[in-house]
């Protein structure tokens, strides 16, 4: 994206459906019917530690390991689930895989038993939907597995013993499909899938105004740390063309700073850069961007992030008593300053009081480093270096 494209990201992590059900219940034809309705939906590549078989490739059907790289994945704890299906045949979900395909937004399916299931559920909470498909009763299910007429006596005898435990862990999924109709099952099940996937909850965006001259580690650690403590769910990094309390300040043109904070936040998936001021009235006041983006993203919450110079001198700025009816706010004083009293007054009444340790760094003090000949690459991200030196020397 170049810099004089770059607008505020959409991208949402992704959610997890958690689909358990006894053998026959009818699950895989659910969870086929479920991938092609156009919910995002994808499953994650299965770990295992058996060989390929004919055009099978590494990283498509499976993730194909050694039965000793499996055991090292085992022990330093990768697997949110695994099971050893035959002595030395393993089969596993990577938390990485998950993970991975969350933080780009996708919703992913997996097809687990109940204690992998419970388990993932724990780890995921509100994040996940545990989805479990019931048969309508045993004597139905004995019924459709003798009816399929691949098993023997026996492996149905198993098969209905373990579905017997599986049922009596129903209750603890978040929802339970009975599959009586196979057609009314289906249309059930993408019912609460759907509903799930359609988060009644905004968005919460953290607004990080600045001018950003240059970004620094001092900057994306306070939106690290916001994320972290789960005060948001995205933080904008607003870029703004000119402070009305900085205006004698020398910036640098607005899409070089942009540039910069782009590059800096690459593969921080939640850290955004953003243009939206750029579009409105200058100077650029906070009131006026909070108004503006409340009318074109009314499906987010926007909480302001206060850090440094600005929490002391908030009480300089303009509608301050409208921001603060109107928007939460973060606010991180720098170490040992005193935030605005105004600020200070409305702590525990919609502005949070940040605790946490961060750098202490300042964009001046970055820019005199620079113009004395001293290095800044503990300060900066290393994708911005070039950028810094050119245009602060």
């Amino acid at each position: 994206m170049k810099p004089s494209e770059a607008s505020c990201s959409t991208i949402r992590r992704g959610k997890l459906i958690i689909v358990c059900a006894p053998s026959g219940t009818g699950k895989s034809t659910i969870i086929s019917h479920l991938m092609q309705q156009g919910l995002n939906l994808h499953f994650s590549i299965s770990a295992t530690s058996r060989l390929p078989r004919g055009t099978e490739q590494h990283g498509v059907e499976y993730y194909f390991l050694t039965e000793s790289a499996f055991r090292q994945h085992i022990e330093a704890g990768d697997f949110l689930e695994y099971c050893e299906v035959y002595p030395g045949r393993y089969y596993g979900t990577l938390r990485s895989e998950v993970d991975r395909r969350l933080e780009e937004g996708q919703n992913v399916v997996l097809d687990l038993d109940v204690i992998g299931g419970e388990n993932i559920k724990l780890i995921y909470g509100d994040q996940a939907l545990s989805l479990f498909i019931q048969p309508p009763s045993i004597a139905e299910l004995r019924r459709r597995l003798e009816a399929r007429g691949t098993d023997e006596p026996s492996v149905i005898n198993d098969r209905i013993a373990r579905a017997e435990f599986e049922l009596s862990c129903a209750p603890r999924f978040d929802t339970i499909v009975v599959n009586d109709d196979l057609a009314t099952a289906k249309v059930e099940a993408l019912r609460k899938v759907a509903d799930f996937l359609r988060d009644s909850r905004p968005v919460r965006t953290a607004v990080f105004g600045g001018s950003f001259n240059p970004i620094h580690y001092g900057h994306i650690m306070l939106g690290r740390e916001v994320l972290r403590q789960g005060l948001a769910d995205e933080v904008w990094f607003m870029v703004s063309p000119q402070n009305p309390l900085k205006a004698d300040a020398k910036l640098l043109p607005e899409d070089v700073r942009l540039g910069m904070v782009n590059k800096a936040l690459e593969g921080e998936p939640h850290l955004l850069a953003c243009d939206f001021e750029f579009r409105l009235p200058r100077p650029s006041y906070t009131w006026t961007t909070l108004e503006s983006l409340r009318r074109e993203y009314p499906e987010r919450e926007f909480i302001l992030l206060i850090g440094g110079d600005n929490a002391d001198n908030f009480g300089r700025w303009a509608h301050t008593d409208d921001i603060l009816s109107t928007t939460r706010l973060i606010v991180y004083p720098r170490s040992g300053s005193t935030p605005s009293p105004t600020l200070e007054t409305h702590a525990g009444k919609g502005v949070t009081m940040l605790d946490a340790p961060l750098q202490e760094v300042s964009s001046t003090e970055i820019r005199r480093r620079i113009k004395s000949g001293k290095d800044v690459r503990s300060l900066v991200p290393a994708s911005i270096i070039p950028d810094v030196e050119k245009y602060y020397q």
